[in-house]
């Protein structure tokens, strides 16, 4: 989850259990990567790109979540759960 304070990318694995239609969770690991302050530029810009420079700016975020997201599966060893 990411806000519109831009402090950057919160993180959490959780178990969800259901009994008799009742849900419970469990926090198993969570995190906060504080965005570097090159994309606290880029997101605080983004209103005022182009839809082409938007689309690559978008693209180019995904790939940086898949990054902290493969960081944090690796850190808290959640490979295969």
């Amino acid at each position: 989850m990411s806000g519109s304070s831009l402090d950057g990318l919160d993180l959490v694995y959780v178990h969800f259990h259901e009994s008799a239609g009742k849900w419970s969770y469990e926090i198993v690991a969570g995190v906060c990567y504080e965005y570097p302050e090159e994309w606290v530029k880029k997101l605080k810009n983004a209103v005022n790109l182009s839809a082409l420079e938007y689309q690559l700016l978008h693209s180019e975020y995904g790939h940086f979540l898949g990054r902290q997201i493969n960081k944090f599966i690796e850190s808290y060893e959640l490979n295969h759960k």
